[in-house]
């Protein structure tokens, strides 16, 4: 009887030493896993084999699908949402992730200048008057404009902003709704609109404007708010922002919390709550580009020298609300950069790097040929060539 308890017991033992040991085993393997992803992220060497090694991130183009091209050089490329399309001889055809076309749309225009948020796409011909509002692959709506259209923008609830320019003014801004209906315009007289913006919440419209009619340059933004506009348009300008004396204004763009992210020649500001604060000074970097058109970032991609006739290609991607930043960097310098709202492509010339606002390679993609043009959203790239599209899935 004493040796079946003492049995027992040696085996309660053995249970337990059992359970720790798997236990241990577990742990040790969740903090591997931890340390790895964490060397991973802030290591770029570490990272770099990885992706080639053990990710198997690279794609050749013989790989991918394609759409044929007709040989007709007036052909242009645009990538929305999920489509690829080509707008030729008054016809736009959109074209699914596989290389078929899915849908055409007849568009009384001759040379197409595209913009697209969320669902919406905006065509409209170049230095005309003629612009369509698209939803999905559905033609909303069309309308013309007095004067030449000299930029045209679109929100992702489907508020539609044009500016044109006549003999009376310098730039007309005028926005219309969804549905095609005129809801704001204004007439500005000695400046002209350089951009425009629509906060994400849809409330509120940012003009930015240049004056050069002086000795010095004049930057300013106004503030809208899109309610006032329909109400009381007296009362719509909310917020006036005169920059310092000589900043030029580039570019504009709402993130999110309505803050403005404004790129000037010099520096990259955020102005929210009518309150005005630099975050990047541009001053000594050898910049190839900069976009402040992701969701919630901006990049700076710069050119960096690392011998006499060697750089580097550094991908800076700063969070505006924390500051905090990651780097992308490769050695070879880059030809050209394209970005969607959360995806920056990176053309070294037969090689594409796609990576995300973290800064992590989603893809690399290894071309045949001479790459000559890139179009891209977040679910499909665009490689152009003379007599083909490939397509990227990512």
């Amino acid at each position: 009887m004493r040796d079946f308890w003492a049995e027992g017991l040696k085996n309660q033992r053995k249970g337990r030493l059992r359970k720790v040991a798997v236990l241990v085993i577990i742990l040790l393997i969740i903090v591997a896993i931890i340390c790895l992803i964490s060397i991973y992220f802030f290591n770029a060497k570490f990272r770099n084999w990885c992706d080639e090694n053990v990710l198997r991130k690279e794609i050749l183009q013989e790989d991918t699908r394609y759409i044929e091209l007709d040989g007709d050089g007036n052909t242009q490329v645009y990538a929305f949402e999920n489509y690829i399309c080509l707008f030729k001889k008054k016809t736009l055809e959109f074209y699914n992730k596989i290389g078929n076309q899915v849908h055409k749309i007849d568009l009384d225009i001759n040379k197409a200048v595209f913009t697209s948020a969320g669902r919406y796409m905006v065509v409209c011909e170049e230095n005309g008057q003629k612009f369509y509002l698209i939803c999905d692959k559905d033609k909303i709506f069309e309308n013309s404009v007095e004067g030449n259209i000299s930029y045209v923008n679109v929100s992702k609830s489907g508020y539609v902003s044009v500016v044109t320019s006549d003999a009376s003014y310098k730039s007309v801004v005028i926005v219309y709704d969804k549905n095609g209906e005129e809801i704001f315009k204004t007439n500005l007289v000695t400046s002209r609109v350089v951009d425009v913006a629509v906060s994400e919440d849809s409330k509120y419209l940012a003009i930015a404007e240049v004056d050069l009619s002086g000795i010095i340059i004049e930057s300013k933004i106004q503030i809208i708010s899109i309610e006032l506009a329909q109400t009381n348009p007296e009362e719509a300008i909310i917020y006036k922002y005169d920059a310092q004396t000589d900043k030029l204004i580039i570019n504009i763009e709402y993130q999110e919390q309505n803050k403005l992210i404004c790129m000037y020649n010099d520096s990259i500001d955020i102005l929210q709550d009518n309150v005005n604060n630099s975050l990047v000074e541009l001053e000594d970097q050898k910049l190839l580009s900069i976009t402040i058109g992701l969701d919630n970032r901006i990049a700076l991609v710069e050119e960096v020298s690392t011998g006499d006739y060697t750089s580097d290609t550094r991908v800076r991607i700063i969070n505006p609300a924390t500051s905090k930043e990651r780097e992308y960097i490769l050695k070879d310098v880059a030809k050209s950069i394209n970005n969607s709202e959360n995806k920056i492509a990176i053309n070294f010339g037969t090689e594409l790097h796609i990576i995300s606002r973290n800064g992590i390679l989603i893809k690399k993609y290894i071309s045949e040929q001479e790459i000559n043009d890139v179009v891209m959203t977040d679910t499909l790239i665009g490689v152009a060539y003379r007599d083909k599209i490939q397509i990227i899935n990512i």
